[in-house]
This record gives structure tokens, sequence and C-alpha cells, in this order.
């Protein structure tokens, strides 16, 4: 059974290292706002660095299960993708401070934060391997290897979440979902 003081501290740091940022986000100001002493937060992470780490962990396979959600809808692979992109950039939008702590600390973290991400994305590459074969055959996505297209697509999202993140204008979803629209065309 999941503690739901773990939920609390991971939610709770978040906000504090969107807030303040990492190096300067102290354990006592997580553990007042989770409601919980520093001990209990040692308790489930061994140190402030494990506790940024399962938190990008923790909203990465979120992202992975949004996507595989709308990968295996029964609709045509276009709208399936749209859907996709549109649905990422959603979550980004709607939780602020995992897209905020994701670009402050990404210099700090780059190879811990790679790692999770490279290692996701291989054990998930022959789903996409499949749905990319389906978009192929429609004339979609046949310059890259399926291991470039993601990484394109991702860096497409990662870019635009950035902008979006520092400018704070418009729809992150809508820009996301734009940014697909104008590469999938070029791509054809």
């Amino acid at each position: 059974m999941d503690d739901p003081r773990r939920a609390r501290i991971l939610t709770c740091a978040q906000e504090v290292f969107a807030s303040e940022g990492f190096r300067s986000a102290e354990v006592k100001t997580i553990a007042v706002q989770a409601g919980v002493g520093k001990a209990t937060i040692y308790k489930f992470f061994p140190s402030k660095e494990s506790l940024l780490l399962t938190i990008v962990e923790e909203n990465l396979n979120t992202i992975r299960d949004i996507i595989f959600a709308d990968l295996m809808a029964s609709i045509p692979p276009l709208e399936r993708l749209e859907n996709l992109c549109r649905n990422v950039a959603r979550y980004l939008e709607q939780n602020q401070n995992f897209s905020r702590v994701l670009i402050q600390e990404a210099g700090d973290f780059m190879g811990d934060i790679q790692r999770q991400y490279l290692a996701l994305m291989e054990q998930n590459l022959p789903v996409a391997d499949a749905f990319f074969k389906e978009l192929r055959k429609y004339g979609y996505f046949v310059a890259l290897p399926t291991r470039d297209t993601i990484l394109m697509m991702v860096n497409l999202v990662v870019g635009t979440t950035y902008t979006w993140a520092l400018t704070g204008e418009g729809s992150l979803e809508q820009q996301a979902a734009d940014y697909m629209k104008v590469l999938i065309r070029g791509l054809r």
C-alpha cells in the first residue's frame, strides 16, 4: 500500500524546487510544507538528489503512460500523433512545477535525467517502431529511423516547453500541436 506521506513529499518538493531552485531548497522547507519531519523524508528518499530524480522519474513515467494510451487508440495514426502531442503538452502545462524543475535542473542533473529518459525510450522503442511503421505506410516519417524521429519530436516539445516556461505566453498545448503539424508536413 502506498504511503500518502510519500506523495505529499513529492508534491511539496516539486513545488519548492520549482520556486526556490534545487540548490537553494531546503529539506526542512519541504518537510514543513508536507506536514512531516525531515526524518520521514529521508525514510523515503536517501538524499535531496534522489528526491529530485524520483520526481523526474515519476513524471516521465506518467508521460510515457499518456503516450501509450494515445498510441493504442483506435483512430487514424496522424490523429493519434496529434492527440499524443496535445496530451503531453497539456500535462506539462498543467504541471508547471515539473516543467520548471526539469528546465531549471537539467544542467546540474543532465546525466541522471538523460539516463532515465534514454532508458525509458529504449524500453519502449518496439511500441514506437510499430507506430511509426504504420505512419510510414502513409508516407510519413520515412526520412529517419524511429529513434531519431522520437528524439527530434522530444526536442521539439522540450524546446517549446522551455520557451513557454520562460515567457509564460500562450497555450503550450496549442504551440506544441502547431509545431508538430509543421514538422509532419515538412517530413512527408
